[in-house]
């Protein structure tokens, strides 16, 4: 168990503020951990099923507050753009200081430019993972165009200000779909049954101080606001941690800016080595029966090594096409030829470990620059005018890769079996 330690003035001024402010706090304290900031640890022995955290819906921030509403933003602008720009403009608004003491323990832009994929430089960030890559593609994206589309309302907002704030709804959110409101009240972003996923954000005071586990409490939401209950016995000073979701490490790269060292939930795509050995026939009827693509292998091993899809691309690849059909129809198992289907995988894996294996030899060989005046001046002698990598970055890069690499050796060596 890491030891936790006090997290500061800060932070205790913090949550008297939260518990003046709808939170309810119960056997639960915010800590600092040495190796990963700050969390939620036991503050008494606790019992499995003890509610520890409780926030009001009236202490929750979305859009459909009225504090949101005035600023009468664009309504073409995504949910996630336009709570980022009210932040963004509370944010630099010194005569607003209804969240200011929240704002102050909250991740700062240089815990951002330390630890997200969005901030690495243009070669580290051509050196992600496939899966963390294209999350960043799309997240790089959404934010792009939120810029574009807020940018002439936002005068007064810079956009490194705005990236800032823009991050801190992304990984400080909450699944939230007003259930406090009726399906048609007016400061509803849409119509209840027309809500999609991208549309219920909110932020929860304190309950945003809890870290994830793959194995963890569930938050749960009711008209009456975000709860989180104790899912096992905790011993005071153990760390609680909450679930985000069944997210691999890439997601969680991506997305938060952190890895697990050990995640039940973790997998990797394997298109990028199986779409292109694919003929053109072969295409067309993966695409025609719903097969084509989302290949996923498993750092689970066992049975669920890979996926049912890949089960079905290799009985295309190795087997006869009636074989395949039987398969994606229903009427076979797979049961039968799966060593020879697993020896033609392996063969395409053992090619990628050695891909994997020069990916993290050139990662583990860049240059980092720790101290701020070296990097100016290096850049300066070069003409470099992106970022240098630094430490942090570089060593969760290298964490993930050998994670990779002992994912696919694995999956070789359990299908060799």
């Amino acid at each position: 168990m890491t030891a936790a330690l006090d997290p500061g003035e800060e932070h205790t001024k913090f949550v008297e503020w939260a518990e003046d402010n709808g939170v309810t706090i119960n056997g639960t304290a915010p800590a600092k951990f040495l190796d990963r900031g700050m969390g939620i640890v036991a503050a008494r022995d606790l019992k499995k099923g003890d509610r520890i955290v409780h926030v009001k819906n009236t202490s929750l921030v979305h859009v459909a507050l009225p504090s949101v509403k005035a600023f009468k933003l664009p309504d073409n602008v995504t949910v996630h753009g336009k709570l980022a720009a009210s932040l963004a403009l509370w944010y630099s608004d010194p005569s607003h200081d209804e969240y200011a003491l929240w704002q102050a323990v909250w991740p700062t832009e240089e815990d951002f430019r330390s630890t997200m994929p969005i901030y690495y430089n243009k070669k580290l960030q051509d050196l992600l993972p496939i899966a963390a890559s294209t999350l960043l593609t799309n997240q790089l994206t959404k934010l792009d165009k939120d810029w574009a589309d807020l940018r002439p309302h936002l005068p007064s907002i810079s956009k490194d200000l705005f990236t800032y704030t823009w991050l801190i709804v992304n990984t400080r959110t909450f699944y939230w779909n007003y259930p406090d409101l009726p399906n048609s009240h007016p400061r509803l972003p849409k119509r209840k049954n027309k809500l999609t996923g991208d549309d219920c954000y909110a932020m929860c005071p304190f309950m945003d101080y809890f870290n994830h586990s793959d194995v963890g409490c569930d938050p749960q939401a009711d008209s009456k606001g975000y709860s989180v209950t104790a899912d096992r016995a905790y011993k005071a000073g153990e760390e609680v941690f909450v679930s985000y979701g069944a997210h691999t490490n890439d997601f969680l790269l991506a997305e938060y800016g952190f890895i697990l060292g050990s995640n039940m939930r973790d997998a990797i795509p394997l298109d990028h080595i199986i779409l292109p050995v694919l003929d053109k026939e072969q295409t067309q009827a993966l695409k025609e029966d719903g097969f084509y693509g989302n290949y996923t292998l498993f750092a689970s091993g066992g049975s669920e090594t890979i996926c049912h899809r890949t089960q079905a691309v290799l009985r295309l690849l190795v087997l006869d096409s009636k074989r395949y059909s039987a398969f994606v129809g229903g009427d076979d198992d797979g049961d039968r030829e799966r060593g020879k289907l697993y020896r033609y995988l392996v063969g395409l894996l053992t090619k990628y470990s050695r891909q994997v294996m020069d990916i993290l030899e050139e990662v583990k060989g860049l240059k980092i620059y720790e101290v701020e005046g070296e990097k100016r001046r290096l850049q300066a002698k070069s003409g470099e005018t992106e970022p240098g990598v630094r430490a942090g970055q570089k060593d969760t890069l290298v964490r993930r890769w050998k994670q990779i690499r002992d994912m696919v050796n694995g999956a070789i060596e359990e299908l060799q079996t």
